[in-house]
């Protein structure tokens, strides 16, 4: 497998972990985007406007720029910044390399087929930015309590839905996305992006059978910033798909 060939050139002196509250530019150069904060990553945040119909997303491309004449990637080290105010932090440097390895090869799994995954700069090679932020993981825990009293199901069903939709108690996980594209040789932004998930335990709106699988998934601290992780991933195909004139099959 081709990442399996490039994992040790992007990431075997790559994870770069911030500390809480550590971020590239002070925080009061950063602009917010709702009541996200942003962490400084992204090297232009001027253009980037909210979306409609979707809470959460701050997404920019130049109208300018030919996405389609990109046919291989560049992914930068991937960067995870800790959520500051998160009551739960419990994690350690073996679990973080797995999220970004993890990540890595969610993009390789998504676009691989159609877009290479290279690492080198070149004509046709489109370079990817791309920072975890504000990662909480889930509290595994915490969830027990829940998932031996069946019947707490009701009560959490209505947990924060006023401000991060049903089921979603303070204990799921959450993770937000700051990632750009840029052109590989002269460093143009080209597109960038911000998006918010918050982990939603019962998931209701999508069926009994997601709602049982997602509950199911309390138990573990990372499955919900692995399945944002595996959406971003497939967004990233679908954007490249949109700019080549394809069907983007894989996108979720």
């Amino acid at each position: 497998m081709r990442l399996k060939r490039l994992l040790p050139v992007l990431t075997a002196s790559a994870l770069f972990i911030l500390p809480v509250g550590a971020s590239a530019q002070s925080a009061t150069d950063a602009p917010t985007f709702g009541d996200y904060q942003a962490k400084g990553f992204l090297s232009d945040y001027s253009k980037l406007p909210p979306t409609p119909d979707e809470e959460g997303v701050y997404r920019y491309r130049d109208p300018a720029a030919d996405l389609g004449q990109y046919n291989k990637l560049l992914v930068d080290r991937i960067k995870v910044w800790f959520k500051e105010d998160s009551e739960y932090k419990g994690i350690d440097p073996d679990e973080l390399k797995m999220l970004t390895d993890y990540f890595y090869e969610a993009i390789e799994k998504a676009v691989g087929d159609a877009y290479p995954m290279v690492a080198e700069a070149g004509p046709d090679v489109l370079r990817l930015r791309i920072a975890l932020t504000d990662v909480v993981p889930n509290k595994p825990e915490a969830s027990v309590t829940s998932l031996i009293v069946p019947f707490l199901w009701v009560g959490e069903a209505g947990a924060g839905a006023a401000t991060k939709g049903v089921g979603a108690p303070p204990f799921t996980g959450e993770a937000t996305i700051e990632l750009e594209a840029l052109d590989s040789v002269s460093s143009q932004q080209l597109a960038a992006h911000i998006e918010t998930q918050v982990g939603k335990k019962y998931q209701w709106t999508k069926g009994i059978s997601e709602g049982v699988t997602s509950y199911v998934k309390a138990y573990s601290k990372w499955d919900y910033t692995k399945k944002a992780i595996d959406q971003w991933a497939q967004l990233i195909r679908q954007r490249l798909d949109e700019a080549h004139g394809k069907t983007a099959e894989k996108a979720g």
